[in-house]
């Protein structure tokens, strides 16, 4: 008698849980699987940023899954590079126009020779500002700060750590 109780609260739990919204892109198959793709966009014939995947999962609300990591490189107005980057794993979300980078997250600034280190990162290609609440690691050229939470401009020239932690180095105004 035990069993069979145990079985319908099973199978009643089963069938609760086991049903999900249509518009759960979390659970949505991919209606088009990509390999080796490179992403450009431009504005009026100038490249603002080029994309580098092994693999794209594009999904019927526009969300795009990048399961196997991406290259990032941004230009500047002149064409330069001024940012590279890489993570594990990046989702677009289309709605918000929004990247969100997992994973061993690595932003360089190559001008202003600075490296931006987290676990996850979030990128609004429109208002060009990086974010996250997690962990970061900010190396450049004379210091290394580190935190939690972070907003900076795409090119990392400027940034605020909002909860910074570890030594810093202050200069006494005499």
């Amino acid at each position: 008698m035990k069993i069979r109780r145990c079985v319908w609260v099973y199978f009643l739990c089963g069938v609760a849980f086991g049903f999900t919204s249509e518009n759960d892109s979390s659970r949505a198959l991919p209606i088009l699987e990509s390999s080796h793709v490179e992403l450009l966009r431009s504005e009026q014939g100038i490249v603002k940023y080029k994309l580098f995947t092994e693999k794209a999962l594009h999904y019927e609300n526009g969300d795009r899954a990048y399961p196997e990591g991406m290259h990032v490189v941004l230009y500047e107005s002149d064409q330069e590079v001024s940012i590279t980057g890489k993570a594990n794993s990046v989702y677009f979300f289309a709605k918000e126009n929004v990247y969100e980078f997992r994973g061993d997250v690595e932003l360089k600034n190559l001008r202003e020779k600075r490296q931006l280190n987290t676990a996850a990162l979030y990128w609004n290609p429109e208002s060009e500002i990086f974010y996250t609440d997690k962990f970061i690691r900010m190396e450049t050229e004379n210091r290394l700060l580190t935190g939690d939470g972070l907003v900076a401009k795409q090119d990392l020239s400027y940034y605020t750590i909002s909860k910074p932690r570890g030594l810093f180095n202050v200069k006494a105004i005499k």
